[in-house]
């Protein structure tokens, strides 16, 4: 913990200068739960990566409920300011919390194979592994098995897999076929074992007093139990994970070195926010190959807000998400949005919603809403909050202890004697989160990724695309992105084989070289 505080002062002195009022009402807070949790070593194997890739210039982010922490926006593991946009700490760890959460790191898509070299050859193939899922059985798949087993033939296999649905009359073997598919589904029994997204484990015991492993074609050796089951053991994970749109920036930034002579830097995040080239992309929905903010839907959305600052921005990237959008938050945002911009007061469902989401105008918005709204206006502990931010998210494993919170729920609003249509419409909106709304820190460190990439657009477009394309575009496919190109000037050509330097672009699948660019 003494090195932890140390590194975390380091930090804190670039990160906020000599103001001591940060630390004292954050930083101490975080480092003594941090202690208490048992929490101190996974900081350390945290920033240690971190350290390595800045080491080796690899880009990465931050993200996820991780960039709620201060003192990992003072370590470099994430670069959210959780002053700036008063993230909830405890939504990533708190005293009550009795499941570990983890940090979700990005890096671009050809470097995580290092990163995973690095872990495997720091601790020991003894004490890292990959965190294994289990695949369960879906409706087709698991019939066609079972009546493989009974012996049906191919031809009556289909027939029932093709009516699986329909009330007939069935022999008796096709009725148990059906009844132990209906069975097997019912209580998500694993199919096979496969590999988590992006999973690492690292133990301080050897990983074999917890579980064998196996070795799929990757040849990095896969725990045999899921999340959960790491969870109970007590073993933190981390989520090493992949995107290609760090890969846009980085190549972006070594062509404009090369074709201009510039060295960018791409972290001068407080310059981007008043950039007004950035603004304009943003207001005007000119974002294609620009991460996150590429879709049509979120450059629609953009369009409709007249976005053009960060904080907007952050609130874009999380109500575009089918949960919020489902339940008409999306449009009562962009609504409120447009009334306070004017002026004009809007109907709010409860004063207590105004006061906690005031920055997005009463409007459920982050999963930190959840909590915050379960807690204060539902009156449930910071424990069973977080259980039904869980259960919105999809990861709980026990639908009675959700339904019990959700009972304690309106117990508790009954006793504070709001009207049951609020306390119906305050449920409806935490219900039909339904897993797919961010954590405000997540949204956060998306929208800064998002401002780069923006920035690169803005100033060296033609650079930008063919690093979009070279790394295999985004939303798109490639001949969109061929298209931007052309419309910001740029001549294609075909490949020039004979030459080294187009011969290396072949290969990428660029069918064009930069100098095609006049």
């Amino acid at each position: 913990m003494k090195y932890l505080r140390t590194i975390t002062a380091n930090g804190y002195a670039k990160r906020y200068g000599d103001n001591k009022t940060i630390w004292q009402s954050h930083i101490e807070k975080e480092l003594r739960i941090i202690a208490q949790k048992g929490f101190t070593a996974y900081y350390l194997i945290a920033f240690d990566l971190i350290r390595f890739a800045k080491k080796n210039n690899y880009d990465f982010v931050g993200r996820g409920s991780g960039a709620n922490s201060t003192v990992a926006f003072c370590l470099g593991i994430t670069n959210v300011d959780p002053i700036e946009l008063d993230l909830y700490f405890e939504r990533f760890l708190n005293e009550e919390r009795v499941t570990p959460p983890d940090f979700d790191i990005d890096f671009s898509w050809d470097n995580r194979d290092v990163i995973y070299e690095y872990l495997f050859t720091k601790y020991g193939y003894d004490h890292v592994c990959l965190l294994g899922t289990h695949v369960t059985y879906k409706g087709k798949s698991i019939i066609r098995e079972l009546a493989k087993v009974f012996g049906l033939p191919k031809e009556e296999i289909d027939a029932l897999v093709e009516n699986r649905k329909e009330e007939i009359e069935r022999d008796h073997i096709a009725k148990k076929v059906i009844g132990y598919a209906n069975y097997i589904v019912s209580k998500e029994l694993p199919a096979n074992i496969s590999i988590h997204a992006g999973g690492v484990l690292i133990t301080e015991k050897s990983i074999y007093a917890y579980t064998a492993t196996e070795f799929p074609p990757k040849s990095l050796p896969v725990s045999q139990f899921e999340m959960h089951a790491a969870e109970d053991f007590g073993i933190y994970k981390f989520d090493i994970l992949s995107q290609r749109g760090l890969g846009h920036i980085k190549e972006t930034v070594k062509h404009v070195k090369r074709n201009k002579g510039i060295d960018i830097d791409v972290h001068q995040f407080k310059n981007f926010k008043q950039d007004e080239k950035i603004k304009d992309l943003m207001r005007n929905s000119k974002a294609m190959g620009c991460f996150y903010v590429e879709s049509p839907a979120m450059r629609m959305l953009l369009q409709k807000l007249r976005c053009d600052d960060y904080l907007t921005l952050v609130a874009a990237s999380s109500i575009i998400r089918p949960g919020v959008a489902s339940s008409g938050m999306m449009k009562a945002y962009i609504e409120r949005f447009h009334m306070t911009q004017k002026g004009i007061k809007y109907e709010s469902i409860h004063p207590i919603m105004d006061k906690l989401m005031a920055n997005t105008y009463g409007v459920m918005v982050y999963q930190e809403d959840v909590i915050k709204i379960a807690h204060h206006f539902g009156g449930l502990t910071l424990t069973e909050a977080d259980v039904l931010r869980r259960g919105m998210s999809g990861k709980y494993r026990s639908r009675e202890e959700f339904q019990r919170v959700r009972d304690q729920f309106f117990r508790n609003c009954a006793e504070r004697k709001y009207p049951q249509p609020i306390t119906d419409r305050v449920w409806f909106e935490i219900e039909t989160f339904a897993g797919y709304s961010f954590a405000n820190g997540h949204s956060a460190s998306y929208a800064v990724e998002s401002y780069q990439s923006l920035f690169l657009k803005a100033h060296y477009p033609l650079e930008f695309m063919v690093g979009v394309i070279n790394n295999f575009g985004g939303f798109y496919r490639t001949e969109f992105y061929f298209h931007e190109a052309r419309m910001n000037g740029a001549r294609i050509e075909a490949p020039y084989i004979n030459k080294k330097a187009s011969i290396l672009l072949l290969f990428m699948m660029i069918p064009f070289t930069l100098a095609s660019f006049t």
